[in-house]
């Protein structure tokens, strides 16, 4: 194996045509990932979001006026926080809070916040039951109103609003999770995809091949062969020119279908150079369009493969291989059998026969087509 074959980088154009296949794959995953990310969301949000319950009192104060005639005006939120947990007010709430409840109870569950007007004071009560959270309200009511009758600083307060306690509910983000999951599972399934990609040793193009073996690409044999193709051309030069008189020859199938990738091989081989214009018929797997010439079908002159399956190397085949000079590998397309090549090319090589050179097999001629388009 060439060492530049290990540092090679990424042919995107063939990524591409590798995995446009894959599409629906990844499509289906990102819709698998949004309702698995929908459920979880609604499983989580049924299971750990606390009961709750909120209910909230609006309240208007009326200031008294202080020695020199000035209101008071100095009540804020921070302020009214505080007030709540002193044991003036504190005090005169908890005459109105039922025995069952603590001073702690009621100052965990009660916050006092001005949001603009100070003479507007909200009080939120939050609570695990509607029961505790409707009492609670009630007392800070009535004891803010008896406070502030007693009070220098404060003339009047008076509920204004009440709003009975009611659940509270999480934001419902079904569809950010829905997104979020769908997102996340795009990602695996691209990086997994990449990964497998980055992985696959399978042969595609020619350049596959010569980028991982020290042998010449004979050319490429596609599924159907429609005319005169340029393959057919290339692999008819290509055998004329690199083998010369050598017209028989060992032909090693990777594939282990040796009998039928042999008469695939010698159809093209042997096809003449005119085009055939009527008629379909099939041979070896091939659908063919091209004929031999009968103009050409002189003895002697004809390419004929002697087939061996990578399976069933021995002795005996070996031996025949060295007799005819040498070995042809057909590797098939699209298919990860590299290390069945390493140990079929280290075994001929050990009984000194000789690779003549490497033929893809069975190629799809669509994808060979966008890829040199």
């Amino acid at each position: 194996m060439n060492e530049e074959y290990r540092k090679r980088g990424m042919d995107l154009k063939r990524l591409y045509l590798c995995i446009q296949g894959k599409i629906w794959l990844v499509l289906m995953l990102i819709v698998t990932g949004a309702v698995f990310g929908g459920v979880i969301y609604q499983v989580a949000r049924a299971m750990r979001m606390p009961i709750t319950y909120e209910g909230k009192s609006k309240l208007y104060i009326s200031f008294g006026l202080d020695d020199s005639g000035e209101v008071y005006q100095y009540y804020n939120g921070y302020t009214w926080n505080d007030l709540l947990d002193t044991d003036p007010i504190l005090n005169r709430i908890m005459e109105y809070v039922p025995d069952s409840y603590s001073e702690e109870d009621v100052r965990e569950a009660t916050t006092a916040e001005i949001l603009s007007d100070i003479r507007l004071l909200t009080i939120t009560v939050n609570g695990g039951t509607e029961k505790f959270v409707r009492e609670i309200q009630r007392a800070v009511e009535d004891g803010l109103e008896e406070y502030a009758s007693d009070s220098d600083e404060l003339k009047r307060i008076e509920v204004i609003k009440t709003v009975e306690p009611v659940r509270v509910y999480w934001d419902d983000r079904t569809f950010t999770a829905c997104v979020t999951g769908g997102v996340i599972f795009a990602v695996i399934a691209c990086l997994a995809m990449a990964f497998v990609y980055i992985l696959d040793e399978s042969v595609y193009v020619q350049s596959d091949v010569e980028k991982k073996y020290p042998y010449k690409v004979l050319g490429i044999m596609t599924a159907k062969q429609k005319g005169l193709q340029p393959y057919a051309r290339e692999l008819q030069a290509n055998f004329s020119y690199i083998l010369g008189d050598k017209k028989k020859f060992a032909m090693i199938d990777m594939g282990d279908h040796s009998d039928i990738k042999r008469i695939d091989l010698e159809l093209v081989l042997n096809a003449g150079e005119k085009e055939f214009v009527g008629g379909d018929g099939e041979a070896g797997g091939l659908t063919w369009t091209l004929p031999k010439d009968p103009d050409e079908d002189k003895t002697g002159e004809e390419w004929e493969a002697v087939p061996f399956n990578q399976s069933v190397l021995s002795e005996k085949e070996l031996a025949v291989i060295r007799e005819l000079g040498g070995a042809v590998l057909l590797l098939p397309f699209g298919e990860d059998l590299s290390r069945k090549t390493s140990r079929v090319i280290s075994l001929l090589k050990n009984q000194e026969c000789p690779v003549l050179g490497m033929v893809i097999s069975q190629a799809d001629e669509d994808f060979l087509n966008r890829y040199y388009s």
